[in-house]
């Protein structure tokens, strides 16, 4: 059924940035909206949003997608053009885009009319999606729960036996038996120095030796929203500068968590994390934004970079992930789930965050 609650906040966005008329064709902000999964691939599917109130949903007769109170339903079959319809409910003038709808589809109704004139509309969606509702903030809190247990699942079965692709597989499977969706194939195991890639793929034939760091990264979608978490461990032994790496972010992480509360810029967010790691001599290697947005999507508004001014607001979740990364030698990342609160945060990722070295039993 319609949400009617989060439709208004949506169109008190669009009111407020001048917006009469958007078109919502990202899956996620249709779910969100109406709690129907359309994934329509290559067809047209689409909601209209009038600052009026007035929503119209144009689907095809193929798709699961009912007649629900409060919406103008407008069907199309395969070999119609599902273009004409939705240009014929609009009004002149600009109209709000989803950033992530095709060119393919856009254009195909820009050149309906000549009277339309595209602007970017998503932050208006967007917006009302970063702040959480407590029924969103707890099934945040349960998938970074499943999280937890997914890294403490990782660590216990490293084993220089298996290769990165090997136990990330084993994780993959575990996150499949406790409700994420499967075949996600998205964990990051990452030994040695692959580790001071951030975004190192976990490769076959990649095997651990003594002295690696071993870092997981791990995120899965459990009924409809992501967690997202990284730890950092160490295998057999560790060397005193990788220590002492280890340790400045940890700091770093720590300064970032401590400054979260309502009010505070992402920028400044990010300048926190950002300043302990440049003071300890490290600066030109991290290499990251701080942190990203999370919910239905595992990267979404808002993110805590240098360049976002968005103000934290509560019910907002993002993650806090400072690292160093070391080219061809080591990379250390450390990574938690935050939602703002009322005065400050609440961390879901529970996981320790203490130096472990791993493989000595």
């Amino acid at each position: 059924m319609m949400n009617k609650q989060r439709f208004e906040r949506v169109v008190e966005n669009m009111k407020k940035t001048g917006l009469s008329q958007i078109l919502v064709t990202d899956d996620p902000s249709i779910f969100y909206l109406t709690g129907r999964i359309v994934n329509p691939m290559e067809r047209c599917g689409a909601i209209l949003i009038k600052d009026s109130g007035e929503v119209h949903a144009f689907m095809n007769n193929l798709f699961c997608f009912e007649e629900m109170e409060g919406m103008i339903m407008h069907y199309y079959a395969d070999g119609e053009n599902p273009y004409a319809l939705i240009a014929a409910e609009l009004q002149p003038g600009k109209v709000g885009f989803d950033k992530n709808w095709t060119a393919k589809h856009t254009i195909s109704v820009l050149q309906e009319r000549d009277d339309l004139i595209p602007v970017l509309g998503s932050d208006c969606v967007d917006w009302c999606k970063s702040q959480k509702d407590e029924e969103e903030r707890e099934l945040l809190r349960q998938a970074s729960r499943i999280n937890d247990m997914a890294v403490e699942f990782g660590i216990k079965h490293i084993d220089p036996s298996l290769d990165e692709k090997q136990l990330s597989d084993m994780i993959e499977e575990f996150f499949e038996e406790h409700g994420a969706a499967r075949d996600i194939q998205l964990q990051y195991v990452c030994y040695g120095k692959n580790a001071a890639e951030p975004h190192h793929g976990a490769v076959a034939g990649e095997m651990l030796k003594e002295g690696d760091a071993v870092l997981f990264d791990l995120w899965a979608p459990i009924n409809n929203y992501w967690c997202d978490m990284t730890r950092t461990v160490f295998y057999k032994s560790v060397s005193e500068e990788h220590r002492k790496v280890y340790e400045i972010v940890k700091e770093a992480q720590q300064a970032a968590i401590d400054f979260v509360k309502p009010g505070v810029k992402m920028c400044d967010i990010d300048a926190v994390a950002r300043k302990v790691i440049t003071d300890a001599g490290y600066g030109d290697k991290f290499l990251t934004r701080t942190g990203h947005g999370v919910g239905m999507t595992v990267h979404e508004p808002p993110e805590a970079s240098a360049s976002c001014d968005l103000i934290a607001q509560p019910g907002m979740c993002f993650s806090i992930e400072p690292g160093i990364y070391l080219k061809d030698d080591v990379g250390v990342r450390i990574e938690d789930l935050v939602i703002v609160t009322e005065d400050g945060c609440e961390v879901l990722t529970k996981y320790p965050k203490d130096l472990q070295i791993v493989g000595n039993d």
